[in-house]
C-alpha cells in the first residue's frame, strides 16, 4: 500500500491545518512571538517542511518528484489560504502568507537537490 509511504506528510498536513484554522485568540503570545514578521516565518517553515517530507515518497513512486512535490505544496498553500477565512472567525485569508508559503516551498526544492539528493541529512528524512 502506498499510502504508508505517506504518513510524514500527511501527519504534518494535519499539524498545519490545526495550525491555519485554530482561533486568533488561542495563538500563542509572548515576546517571543512579537517579532516582526514571525509568522510569515511560521509559514515558511511549515511549507518548506512539507515539501521536503513529500520528495521521498513521491520519488519512490518513480514520478517527478521535483513537479509534484512542489506543486502539492504550493496548491495546499493556496486551499488552506482560501478556506482559512471561511473555517476560522477570527482568522482570514493573507496574500503574505501564501508567499511566505511558496517561497518555503521553493527554497525546498533547493535544499532538497543540495542536501537530501547528495546524501546529506538522507536519514533525517
Amino acid at each position: 500500500m502506498k499510502l504508508i509511504l505517506f504518513w510524514k506528510p500527511l501527519l504534518w498536513l494535519a499539524l498545519i491545518c490545526y495550525a491555519l484554522f485554530i482561533p486568533a485568540s488561542d495563538l500563542p503570545s509572548g515576546s517571543f512571538f512579537n517579532i516582526p514578521h514571525f509568522d510569515k516565518m511560521v509559514h515558511f517553515v511549515l511549507f518548506f517542511v512539507l515539501c521536503i517530507f513529500l520528495f521521498r515518497p513521491l520519488k519512490k513512486m518513480n514520478t517527478n518528484n521535483y513537479l509534484w512535490a512542489p506543486l502539492i505544496s504550493a496548491s495546499l498553500s493556496a486551499l488552506l489560504e482560501l478556506i482559512q477565512h471561511q473555517i476560522s472567525a477570527t482568522r482570514t485569508s493573507d496574500i503574505y502568507d501564501f508567499i511566505s508559503n511558496t517561497t518555503g516551498v521553493l527554497v525546498s526544492i533547493l535544499f532538497f537537490r543540495v542536501f537530501v539528493e547528495n546524501r546529506r541529512w538522507e536519514k533525517l528524512l
